[in-house]
C-alpha cells in the first residue's frame, strides 16, 4: 500500500515539474542559426514570435536572439506581452538575463487601468519599474498627464511624474514641477511651482485657480 503511495505521489511531483517547465521558442517564416566565437545566434525574420518562459514578443520584420548572453532585438510593430501588460512599439531591444527591455518609437504600455506612452520606454522587470522619456504622457483611471519623465513603481505602486508636468483629474486641470500618484490611496501630489484650476462644478465657493508652492 505504501509503495503505491509512493508511486502516485512520484507521478504527481513528476507532472508538476512537466507543467512548471519553461517554454522558450523562437518561431518566423524564416529561421537561421549561426554559430559565432562568442556562441549561437538565432535570427527569425517574417512573422516573428518569441516565447520565453512567461515572457512573449512577436514583430514583423525581424527577431534576434544572442542565446550567449541573452540580448534580443525585434523590430516593426512590435508587440511584448507579459503578466497583465501589453506593450508595442516600432522596435525592442533588451537582454533576458538582465531583464531589462527597452521600447523606442512610437512606444506605448497598457495595463489594467493604465496607459504610457513616450519617445522611449525602459522596462525593468527585475526591479519591478517602467521608465518612460520623451514625450511622456500617462492616463490612469480619471487622470491624465505629460510630463518630461515619468518613472512607475510597479511593487510600490507609485507613479512619479517630473518635468514639466500638466494634466487634468476630475474635469480639473493643473501644471507642476513634479507630480506623484499613489495607487493605493488615489491619491495626487503636484509639487514645486504647481497650479490647480477648478471646475466649474466644484467652484461654488469661487472660481480662478489655486497655486502652490513645494
Amino acid at each position: 500500500m505504501q509503495k503505491k503511495i509512493l508511486f502516485f505521489l512520484l507521478i504527481f511531483i513528476l507532472a508538476l515539474t512537466a507543467n512548471a517547465a519553461a517554454v522558450r521558442e523562437l518561431n518566423g517564416d524564416n529561421l537561421n542559426l549561426e554559430q559565432t566565437a562568442q556562441g549561437q545566434i538565432f535570427k527569425a525574420t517574417g512573422n516573428v514570435e518569441f516565447v520565453y518562459d512567461e515572457l512573449r514578443i512577436t514583430a514583423e520584420d525581424e527577431g534576434i536572439y544572442r542565446r550567449y548572453n541573452g540580448e534580443v532585438e525585434f523590430r516593426k510593430n512590435v508587440q511584448l506581452f507579459y503578466q497583465e501588460f501589453e506593450a508595442e512599439a516600432v522596435e525592442l531591444t533588451g537582454n533576458l538575463a538582465d531583464q531589462i527591455f527597452h521600447l523606442t518609437k512610437e512606444a506605448e504600455v497598457r495595463g489594467e487601468n493604465s496607459l504610457l506612452q513616450a519617445d522611449q520606454i525602459d522596462i525593468y522587470r527585475a526591479e519591478d519599474r517602467i521608465e518612460v522619456l520623451g514625450n511622456a504622457y500617462l492616463e490612469y483611471n480619471n487622470f491624465w498627464a505629460e510630463a518630461d519623465q515619468i518613472i512607475y513603481y510597479l511593487d510600490r505602486e507609485l507613479i512619479s511624474l517630473k518635468g514639466n508636468v500638466k494634466g487634468e483629474r476630475n474635469g480639473e486641470s493643473f501644471n507642476s514641477q513634479a507630480a506623484e500618484v499613489n495607487q493605493k490611496t488615489d491619491e495626487v501630489k503636484l509639487t514645486g511651482q504647481a497650479t490647480l484650476r477648478f471646475s466649474e462644478e466644484n467652484s461654488a465657493a469661487g472660481s480662478g485657480s489655486e497655486t502652490a508652492r513645494e
